[in-house]
């Protein structure tokens, strides 16, 4: 009976963190657990846990008496979680530079090479998924399995409460970057490296805090 109950719990965590993902649930909406019950055909038992899990994830917040709200990102906090962004990946340069093999450049670059086949009208789930794929990988080239967990986890709740799709400008810059993060990985240049990386996380923070601020 425990393992079916926590087997109801993961899956309405696991349905609920989809429809943020999937854009379904908006910053600031409140969520009310009928309609949810409804739409994922559950009981309010694992609604409940499943959102309590969010909210420990930074995804959700808790009002006192009125109930559960998606979190709202303020212009100030995404401007936070970018700079953090750039330090965590300025280390991930470091490690992956030094600890890269030929198979991981391999691998790097079929990936580089799927996210430059995708091309969609807008910065899509899918661009999200390649992109966010990319980066998780150079991290796992660094061979440090906390670092990466880390990471992951961060990648997740950022790209959770921001709206991506304002990165549409972007996708073929991003596509030049990753190029480039390749050679100079391949090459062992770790200044290039953490240059290009700059490059491309703070284009993206001015643009989607840019979007906050409008």
């Amino acid at each position: 009976m425990q393992r079916s109950e926590q087997s109801k719990n993961q899956e309405a965590y696991q349905a609920l963190k989809q429809l943020i993902v999937e854009q379904k649930l908006s910053p600031g909406q409140k969520l009310i657990c009928r309609d949810l019950e409804e739409a994922l055909n559950m009981s309010k038992t694992p609604i409940i846990n499943g959102l309590t899990r969010l909210e420990q994830e930074g995804l959700v917040v808790s009002k006192r008496n009125r109930g559960f709200f998606m979190k709202d990102v303020s212009r100030e906090e995404a401007e936070q979680i970018y700079e953090l962004r750039e330090r965590l990946e300025m280390v991930s340069m470091d490690f992956a530079v030094q600890n890269r093999t030929e198979e991981d450049l391999r691998v790097l670059e079929e990936m580089a090479m799927l996210y430059h086949e995708y091309r969609p009208p807008f910065y899509d789930r899918r661009s999200l998924e390649l992109d966010t794929d990319i980066h998780m990988y150079m991290a796992r080239m660094g061979k440090n399995d906390f670092f990466t967990s880390m990471l992951r986890t961060f990648f997740e709740n950022m790209y959770f409460t921001l709206n991506v799709i304002h990165l549409t400008p972007y996708i073929n810059k991003f596509d030049e970057e990753h190029m480039l993060l390749v050679e100079a990985i391949r090459d062992r240049d770790l200044q290039k490296a953490q240059e290009v990386i700059r490059r491309h996380i703070r284009a993206a923070r001015k643009h989607l805090t840019g979007a906050l601020s409008a």
